[in-house]
């Protein structure tokens, strides 16, 4: 089962109303912003008109982060962000985000808010924001896919990361994460990874085809059971061979035997020839045709034996693709992270199967 987010926000109040201000806080409702320097590189080709709603919808995500509804906080400073790129916006989205538990989000949308130095955060703020980004990147990990198939879809976590060929490098929770890549007529590759806390986890996916996957899933090479078929092929041909020489020899002795005196005298008195009768040559000429006849014939027990091997081998060795073992990537599990606003602490539960 794919996970499912349930109960997504269950705010507990764990300490109560706090004297002071959080370590990161947004700014109160009534902070306004700068909106008439053009000078800013944030501020560059936009129009003062168009500030000033982003400097609403961000006001307004303030109130909303101090109930605190950090979701809707979250949309507001979103919606900000589409006018205007301003860095306090990132950093209010990255608060609202950590809140929710979004750590990866966060920390991207904190390194935007500090690329421009301290001055549109203040050095306060600024400074807490570069150790909560390290303190980040600490907890998280790093993975890095590549696959070169043309036309493969990468996905990680069901999320798409690129259509190959192509490769990805980006930050991730430290946990277990579910990479694939497929494209129509290929077979799907899936790898379970498990990343770890500041550790980078390298992947290299490639896809071969159907036709391929099912040539990889014979158990011998193509030649092996064609091998056994032709041996067997070639031991019944060289025990047809002897059967024939057999039968010869066989018509020779009778020829030769005919020859004789004493097989030509039928009467009761005289049934046949003795031993003595018959010289060692013939003897010996009829022995070759029977030990000829044996061998053909244990020669067609044998080949035909070897035949039939090979007929239930080449049947054993027909191309089918291998069994992908089912990878479940996902376990039941509960997630506490803390929920904090500018006069309250809480944590934020979070279910997963």
């Amino acid at each position: 089962m794919k996970p499912a987010s349930i109960g997504a926000f269950i705010a507990v109040t764990v300490i109560g109303l706090i004297a002071g201000r959080a370590p990161l806080h947004a700014q109160s409702p009534s902070d306004t912003i700068a909106i008439e320097d053009n000078a800013k590189p944030w501020s560059q080709g936009v129009p003062t008109t168009t500030r000033q709603a982003a400097q609403d919808l961000f006001l307004e995500g303030n109130r909303l982060f101090k109930i605190p509804l950090f979701a809707r906080a979250a949309e507001q400073y979103t919606a900000a962000l589409s006018q205007w790129k301003h860095p306090a916006f990132y950093f209010n989205l990255a608060l609202a985000q950590l809140n929710l538990g979004q750590e990866v989000e966060a920390r991207s949308n904190l390194e935007q808010a500090l690329k421009h130095g301290e001055q549109p955060l203040g050095a306060e703020r600024f400074q807490l924001g570069q150790k909560q980004l390290q303190d980040l990147e600490r907890r998280l990990g790093r993975i890095r896919v590549s696959c070169q198939t043309e036309g493969a879809e990468v996905t990680l976590d069901g999320v798409s990361l690129f259509s190959g060929p192509g490769s990805y490098e980006g930050w991730v929770k430290a946990k277990a994460h579910e990479i694939t890549a497929k494209r129509p007529d290929y077979l799907s590759e899936a790898r379970r990874v498990v990343v770890s806390s500041g550790e980078l986890k390298s992947l290299d996916l490639k896809l071969i085809t159907l036709s391929e996957a099912a040539e990889s899933g014979r158990r011998w090479v193509t030649w092996k059971p064609w091998a056994v078929v032709a041996a067997g092929g070639a031991v019944a041909a060289s025990a047809g061979v002897l059967h024939a020489l057999s039968a010869k020899n066989f018509r020779t002795y009778d020829d030769k035997f005919r020859q004789l005196d004493c097989a030509a005298i039928s009467d009761a008195q005289s049934p046949g020839c003795t031993k003595e009768q018959i010289s060692s040559a013939l003897r010996s000429q009829l022995s070759h045709a029977e030990l000829e006849r044996k061998m053909a014939l244990g020669g067609y027990i044998v080949g035909g034996s070897l035949v039939a091997a090979g007929v239930v081998l080449l049947y054993m060795n027909r191309p089918h693709l291998k069994e992908q073992p089912a990878a479940n990537s996902f376990t039941e599990r509960v997630t506490v992270v803390p929920a904090i606003s500018t006069d309250m602490l809480g944590l934020l539960v979070t279910m997963t199967h």
